[in-house]
């Protein structure tokens, strides 16, 4: 009878390992699970910023080449940048703040505006005067601003400084931030 009841202690116990077992493993297979989710929201997250990024850059050469390309007449010198004098340096990574009386009442800062195609899952990319309504459906995506300086007027020769600001890191412009691209190009421009 000793053995009977050896082994029918033994299956018992066999059976609340076997419960221990499965709950380490769902354990370890959550902490795997959950593990798994952050790389993949980090990658996303990585290829959401390099696109922010990359569509940064094409609005910056897009509004250095249009400005480079007026007359000198046409596009007079200023400086939307409330922290930067007109003729300081702007590096990469320096924050830059928008002076918005600069930006309302000289051409020298417009918005990007993102809007959802009609057909289709993708966006359009509008620009609209500064402070001016947005189109209907559209999200502000960049603040565009630029700074143009006459170096030498006997040669037309200027400096164009533009810089591409995410709308959505600081909803008040006059707060600095890093801009997502910086463009400087000294120009020579006709009369």
């Amino acid at each position: 009878m000793r053995h009977a009841e050896l082994l029918k202690f033994d299956h018992c116990r066999q059976r609340g390992m076997s419960l221990v077992e499965t709950l380490i493993g769902l354990l370890v297979l959550t902490g795997v699970m959950v593990t798994a989710g952050q790389l993949l929201r980090v990658q996303v997250l990585h290829l959401a910023l390099t696109e922010r990024a990359r569509l940064a850059d094409t609005q910056a050469n897009n509004v250095l080449n249009q400005l480079a390309g007026y007359n000198q007449s046409a596009l007079l010198d200023c400086n939307p940048f409330s922290n930067k004098s007109p003729n300081q340096v702007i590096n990469d990574g320096n924050p830059l703040s928008l002076n918005t009386s600069v930006c309302g009442s000289v051409y020298a800062c417009d918005q990007v505006v993102q809007v959802r195609q009609s057909t289709g899952s993708g966006y359009d990319y509008v620009i609209v005067g500064w402070n001016q309504t947005l189109p209907s459906g559209g999200t502000l995506a960049y603040y565009r601003a630029w700074r143009v300086v006459t170096l030498d007027s006997t040669r037309h020769l200027r400096r164009i400084t533009v810089a591409i600001i995410p709308a959505d890191l600081g909803m008040n412009p006059s707060d600095p931030v890093e801009p997502l691209a910086l463009r400087i190009s000294d120009v020579v421009q006709r009369q």
